[in-house]
């Protein structure tokens, strides 16, 4: 039962925002397959180090999860640079997806509603240590972003450009951070810079 626990955990963090669309079949093996790798912790654990049964489900749980960190950090970005040769699907639900195992490091975020107002966060880095900063792409298409500049429709076509909102993150620790809510439905397009 340890070794299944700790290969779904590490199932868990290998694909976290990206198992929408994976069947039980995935699901399973997957699982079996980080049970396996967890397997040689414990027996190293018990066996070899003679550690106690607490001590060694301890280190066999953490383990699944870190051999599961690893290879969503390190081990799918070549596996999936591999396949590119063979594939430009990277088995994704949506391209929205993949925008959660991109690991560069996004600068600036700009968001057209449908009624054609953009909101933009000019510099992401400014709200790293935010709540829920410096911006969330959640699973379902919705946003959560800090808002510093704003540009409707009617500015854009009179050439007007961006106007700066207010700052997010209010002076006053009274009132705080202050982060937007944008419901998919109300997207009609997403801009993300990367910095290279």
């Amino acid at each position: 039962m340890l070794l299944v626990a700790s290969g779904y955990a590490a199932y868990y963090v290998a694909n976290v925002g990206i198992r929408d669309h994976h069947k039980p079949a995935d699901i399973t093996f997957a699982t079996l397959v980080f049970a396996f790798v967890s397997a040689f912790a414990f027996y190293f654990c018990k066996w070899t180090l003679g550690l106690s049964l607490v001590a060694t489900s301890g280190i066999t749980f953490i383990f699944g999860m870190l051999a599961g960190a690893i290879w969503r950090r390190f081990v799918r970005p070549h596996f999936e640079y591999a396949l590119r040769s063979i594939s430009h699907s990277d088995d994704l639900p949506s391209a929205w997806t993949a925008l959660f195992g991109e690991r560069r490091v996004a600068t600036q975020l700009s968001v057209q509603l449908k009624d054609g107002t953009w909101l933009m966060c000019a510099d992401l880095s400014e709200f790293r240590s935010s709540p829920n900063g410096p911006c969330v792409l959640g699973a379902k298409g919705d946003i959560l972003m800090y808002v510093t500049d704003k540009m409707t429709d009617k500015q854009s076509k009179r050439g007007v450009g961006f106007v700066s909102e207010p700052h997010p993150i209010d002076a006053d620790p009274m009132w705080g951070h202050e982060i937007t809510y944008i419901p998919a439905d109300q997207i009609a397009k997403v801009t993300l810079r990367y910095r290279l």
